[in-house]
């Protein structure tokens, strides 16, 4: 019957909207670079599943390009990917259905389903879990000594006081106290911060850990290796983004969690201080974002000088990557009031130019990363006079060097987590 290796999320097989999704579609794309670094993988018979949300092809939300890359890996390591049903398909905000712990529960409940039916299939699944909906998977399949849960939470309740704070604190105690009873499950650390969490907040053991934490992969259709510069700034152009000017960048999800808010004003008051060509780009995708916030900050939009803004709505795979190699840009703007391990500043840190500043708030889960890294400008709060002193000092430091990385590789963690994990395996 063989083994099993399966990964579950609500992002990342058959959508890209965060920055799960980059951790799930980067392990399908690397599978054959993760298996020759995990030697159970190498001698053992084992086949490879996805087991998605189902969401509607016809939406503007499905990525076809995710949706066959890990169908083609799952067919390629002999297994197949496979669909879980939820309550509305029609759209990922519907398929996730923040503040709806009900259909949380009934999707848990349908993944759980399709688990159990390739338990029947093979001698043991080893189960890869993203997404706090997610969590209480074990709690779904306490009959089944045979399958393993690996849950890798890439929020957790202490750190993420988002609107969905309480549901997230319910799941996961249900989900983690589930998998306590079961020697084989772990909690996945996707960094220093988290694990530290998990340990003190959590009062996890090392047995009940695993380490997967996040790193940037070797090749992805996300970071085309040879693509001309002319090609790139084509790109960057179409969709708005002024190469002609001096530019300060932030990116990621349009949520409170990241700080636009704090930003916008910033920018304003930056811009005021500074000369015409210094510009702004906010990539902010708003496919699952809450109507009040992309309303506030319309509103704030509203007030900065015009012209000096250029936002981007819908997620662009590529734009990070190509704008971060653009001399162009100067400033990096990391504002988040809270994170795990964001793959946004790895990204910067592996493909940023060499003079890019990294402006940020000091929180764990950045510092993590920057403490001792090199030449960076914090600021201590968002806090409008805090942010706006420095991203002047970031303007005022020319000739300053982007930090040495130490990102790394996606393969080699992956890798490392599942030499930990399979050990279960006969």
């Amino acid at each position: 019957m063989g083994k099993a290796l399966v990964v579950t999320s609500i992002d990342g097989l058959a959508t890209v909207e965060c920055g799960i999704a980059s951790v799930v579609h980067w392990f399908f794309e690397e599978i054959d670079a993760i298996v020759e670094k995990v030697p159970r993988l190498l001698r053992q018979d084992w086949s490879l599943y996805a087991i998605s949300p189902r969401i509607d092809a016809a939406c503007s939300d499905f990525s076809p390009r995710v949706h066959a890359l890990v169908s083609s890996a799952c067919a390629e390591h002999g297994g197949e990917f496979l669909w879980a049903e939820v309550d509305d398909p029609s759209s990922l905000r519907a398929v996730w259905s923040l503040g709806d712990p009900r259909r949380w529960e009934r999707m848990c409940a349908s993944v759980a389903g399709q688990v159990r039916a390739l338990a029947e299939r093979h001698d043991q699944v080893t189960v890869l879990a993203h997404g706090i909906m997610l969590a209480p998977l074990r709690d779904c399949l306490r009959d089944l000594d045979r399958v393993q849960i690996v849950f890798v939470p890439h929020t957790l309740g202490p750190v993420f006081q988002d609107q969905v704070v309480s549901d997230r604190a319910v799941f996961e105690k249900r989900g983690f106290d589930a998998m306590a009873e079961f020697a084989q499950d772990r909690i996945g650390c996707i960094g220093p911060y988290f694990e530290e969490i998990l340990r003190t907040g959590y009062g996890r053991t090392s047995a009940q850990l695993a380490p997967f934490v996040n790193g940037i992969p070797a090749g992805s259709f996300r970071f085309p290796a040879e693509v001309p510069a002319a090609r790139r700034r084509e790109h960057l152009e179409r969709a708005g983004v002024p190469l002609d000017k001096r530019l300060v960048f932030s990116w990621g999800r349009c949520a409170w969690q990241k700080g636009f808010d704090a930003l916008i004003p910033a920018w304003s008051d930056f811009r005021e201080r500074s000369s015409d060509d210094w510009h702004c780009v906010l990539l902010m995708p708003q496919e699952v974002s809450a109507p009040e916030y992309v309303a506030l900050l319309d509103e704030q939009l509203a007030h900065v000088p015009s012209g000096s803004c250029t936002v981007i709505r819908r997620f662009d795979p590529l734009l990070p990557y190509y704008l971060l190699r653009e001399e162009a840009l100067e400033i990096v703007v990391f504002a988040s009031r809270f994170e795990g391990a964001p793959l946004s500043l790895l990204e910067t840190l592996r493909f940023g130019s060499p003079g890019l500043r990294i402006a940020w708030h000091d929180i764990p889960s950045l510092a993590q990363f920057l403490q001792g890294a090199g030449p960076t400008f914090r600021f201590g709060s968002l806090e409008r006079a805090d942010m706006v002193e420095s991203l002047l000092r970031a303007r005022d430091s020319e000739g300053v060097t982007l930090p040495e990385s130490r990102v790394q590789s996606f393969a080699d963690n992956t890798a490392r987590g599942l030499r930990d994990v399979l050990r279960w395996w006969t």
